[in-house]
């Protein structure tokens, strides 16, 4: 292990860096038990160690007695990560792609706090001073950008505090399905009338099709044909990945998750049209992939079902109070029941020449772009904050 000693405050932290796998187990027991908790938490970083182009490496930060404090893993990235998402040069440097020139300028990229899931819960033990001292710390040390990447504002307030003058940048937003209800129809009796009415007439539609959606573990009996879906997929949006690829990461997934990982899968006549991985995290079923047939799927809610109405069920039936589903698709998550919340990044250390004025320029422009992809479904104050935004330029957490 490397060892610093930082001192934040009346607070001295002695922090220590190792290889990812050891860090210590109690990580797991800090992870918030949310969807966007589930991808700080100890057993997901393990779950996908050596996936992301990256060298993986955990801060471990215990206060002067000795007792863990806080865990923040680093993403070290030789140029940057291949991810459009997450390379800093293509969310803040105006690149359209990573290998622009424009991007270059960001690199080598460490991205801290989570590089797979686009959010970031900080792990801590007690307030956010141990993790801001060694996100600082590791600002310090290195070349090139670095940023903590995809926190709630809660968290980036608390963080702005305790590390003033850093940018902070709109990065996304997380849509999750809150499901605070005990039987299906005292949830469909919560949901405004034409979204209860979409999302029976999307059952029947499903039915009349004779396609059907089962929860199904992922076994070597439909590994195969997850794999050939997901392909299908990927190969759809320009994406890497065949389906021996998914077959092996799957594998590799069931592993270290157990049966805490299984899939939903359409299928009709006995063949699989789609299907959507899902994870249990505490109280959350944590959305992660989905793969489909286009050949065969679009007339019978197909998609809606398996991502969004299937999995409410589960949480209905397991006592589940959250399906987290990400980023993207926003309007079709908000018109199923879907709940927008911002999602913000601190650039710990910025490219040279970066300016305050290019954070605002990208603030007003990233506010206008949410507030055209979340359309009329966007909830009022949040509109109006993004239009706040949208005008000043400053972040509103």
């Amino acid at each position: 292990m490397t060892a610093r000693t930082r001192a934040t405050g009346r607070s001295a932290f002695e922090i220590e860096e190792c290889p990812l796998p050891a860090a210590p187990a109690e990580w797991d027991d800090l992870a918030a038990p949310t969807g966007i908790g589930f991808y700080s938490a100890r057993t997901w970083n393990l779950a996908m160690l050596g996936q992301n182009g990256a060298e993986e490496r955990v801060l471990v930060v215990r206060d002067a007695g000795g007792a863990l404090r806080a865990i923040v893993p680093l993403f070290r990235y030789r140029d940057g990560p291949a991810n459009a998402h997450l390379h800093p040069g293509t969310l803040f440097g105006g690149a359209d792609r990573v290998t622009d020139e424009a991007a270059r300028r960001w690199e080598p990229v460490t991205v801290v706090g989570n590089a797979s899931g686009y959010g970031t819960a900080p792990v801590v033990n007690g307030g956010l001073e141990a993790w801001a001292a060694a996100a600082e710390s590791e600002a310090a040390a290195g070349a090139g950008s670095a940023f903590a990447a995809h926190l709630t504002g809660p968290d980036m307030t608390r963080l702005r505090e305790l590390l003033p003058g850093r940018p902070v940048l709109l990065t996304a937003m997380r849509i999750s399905v809150p499901v605070h209800a005990d039987s299906e129809r005292e949830y469909e009796a919560g949901l405004r009338k034409r979204d209860r009415d979409r999302v029976r007439w999307e059952r029947r539609l499903l039915a009349r099709g004779g396609r059907s959606v089962t929860v199904e573990d992922i076994t070597d009996d439909n590994l195969r044909e997850i794999g050939e879906l997901q392909e299908s997929t990927q190969r759809r949006h320009g994406s890497y990945g065949d389906a021996d690829y998914f077959v092996g990461r799957y594998r590799k997934l069931k592993s270290v998750l157990g049966d805490a990982l299984f899939a939903f899968v359409c299928r009709h006549e006995g063949r699989a049209l789609g299907y959507f991985s899902c994870i249990r995290h505490g109280r959350t079923l944590v959305g992660r992939s989905a793969g489909l047939d286009y050949d065969r799927i679009g007339d019978h809610a197909e998609y809606f079902n398996l991502m969004i109405h299937e999995p409410v069920r589960y949480c209905l039936r397991n006592g589940l109070r959250e399906l987290d589903l990400g980023v993207a698709g926003y309007r079709q998550k908000l018109l199923r029941g879907g709940e927008p919340v911002p999602v913000w990044s601190m650039l710990l250390r910025p490219p040279s020449g970066w300016s305050d004025e290019d954070t605002a320029r990208h603030n007003r422009a990233k506010a206008r772009e949410l507030r055209e992809e979340l359309g009329p479904m966007c909830p009022e104050g949040l509109r109006e904050r993004l239009d706040r935004i949208a005008d000043a330029g400053r972040a509103e957490l």
